[in-house]
């Protein structure tokens, strides 16, 4: 008999465990979370971001949405304050248009609420991240849900989060939301304590505000630092880029991990790559699960090349070689066509590009007069 309630006791306990409302397995090596939301009968691929505070559209999907709505009237709808009509980005200013959210489906999810969606092109931003996307999933849609996202498998899955997540972790961290409704996080910077965003929509480890880069570099948390170029939507832009000898967050020690300097601290879609991630917002808690090369050394560019993709074709957009690099054959404006004797994508060839010092690169290009070779040797870690 005790037996037999043993048994109804597990089956109980097994069917009784919450099982995922949204399910999908997305593709690892690429520069962002993608995933495929319905839209006016289409599917097209959205970037999963929770450093964005609202769902964001294309702006060819205008003809969708109505009038657009006055910052007072968001406010009103969402309790959020902003400091202006605008945004400044490196490309200049951008004005804010909010509307109406109109029906998105992502599985079975209706992405809508009373939260308003932003129109912007991002169009222009396919040829350096890689992917033809449409849309944004922010925060105003993610902190509805758990979410629990495998990187090793590359797979994510969404619950409803009626009860706390009770899965393994290695560390653990409560979240707190800014007034822009971002998640956020308390670090601990040697003796300073401080507030990153959650950004998982930024492809880099993270960022710092030049005020805690000055106090880390006083410390000594921070050696060097390196000015790079950066691909914008219209030219190449400079920024700032570092290796912290240790960074601790959530009782946790990270070696060696690149950030750059911004406007806001936050931390990134390369430093989550390290880990298993669940973003409870229901219980505002996140988890991580390390993975077994959680505290790898961050490698980075060792050629000084910046390649984009425009129309499906990898273009060198500039060549500007870094220290020790050699580079033959190669001029701006060439098409890829293999790399090694291989097809590859935009995020493979950034990644083999930060391989280690005197790696070489077998480039086969196309140029208006025809097929021609060329031949990459990687120079010495810009940081080192």
């Amino acid at each position: 008999m005790r037996f037999l309630f043993l048994i109804f006791f597990y089956v109980c306990l097994v069917f009784a465990q919450e099982r995922p409302i949204y399910q999908y397995d997305f593709e690892t090596e690429t520069t962002g979370l993608f995933l495929p939301v319905e839209i006016d009968g289409k599917v097209c691929k959205f970037l999963f971001d929770t450093g964005t505070s609202f769902v964001v559209l294309d702006e060819h999907f205008r003809y969708l949405l109505s009038e657009p709505l006055s910052t007072k009237q968001v406010q009103a709808r969402t309790g959020i304050k902003f400091a202006g009509d605008s945004i400044v980005t490196p490309n200049g200013e951008i004005k804010l248009e909010m509307f109406k959210a109109v029906p998105l489906k992502l599985g079975r999810l209706q992405v809508k609420n009373r939260y308003p969606y932003m129109l912007a092109d991002l169009q222009s931003l396919w040829r350096f991240s890689g992917e033809k996307f449409c849309g944004i999933l922010g925060s105003s849609f993610l902190h509805q849900f758990r979410w629990e996202i495998d990187f090793t498998k590359g797979q994510v899955r969404a619950y409803f989060g009626d009860e706390p997540y009770m899965g393994d972790f290695s560390s653990r961290a409560p979240i707190f939301w800014s007034s822009a409704r971002i998640p956020q996080v308390q670090v601990n910077l040697g003796s300073l304590t401080t507030i990153f965003d959650l950004d998982i929509g930024d492809n880099g480890s993270g960022r710092l505000i030049k005020q805690n880069v000055k106090f880390l570099k006083k410390i000594g948390l921070i050696k060097k630092t390196h000015n790079q170029k950066v691909v914008t939507v219209s030219s190449l832009s400079d920024s700032e880029e570092f290796r912290l000898n240790t960074f601790r967050f959530a009782n946790v020690l990270y070696p060696n991990i690149v950030m750059q300097t911004s406007k806001q601290n936050a931390l990134g879609l390369a430093f989550f790559r390290r880990h298993d991630v669940v973003f409870d917002f229901p219980f505002n808690m996140l988890y991580l699960k390390h993975h077994k090369d959680y505290a790898a050394f961050e490698e980075l560019d060792k050629s000084g090349i910046r390649v984009v993709l425009e129309e499906g074709k990898l273009i060198v957009f500039s060549i500007k070689p870094l220290k020790g690099a050699e580079i033959k054959g190669l001029r701006a404006g060439d098409e890829i066509i293999y790399v090694n004797g291989k097809k590859v994508s935009l995020f493979q060839i950034r990644k083999l590009l930060r391989e280690k010092s005197g790696t070489r690169i077998f480039l086969n290009l196309r140029r208006e007069d025809g097929m021609h070779k060329a031949i990459i040797v990687l120079g010495k870690d810009p940081l080192s």
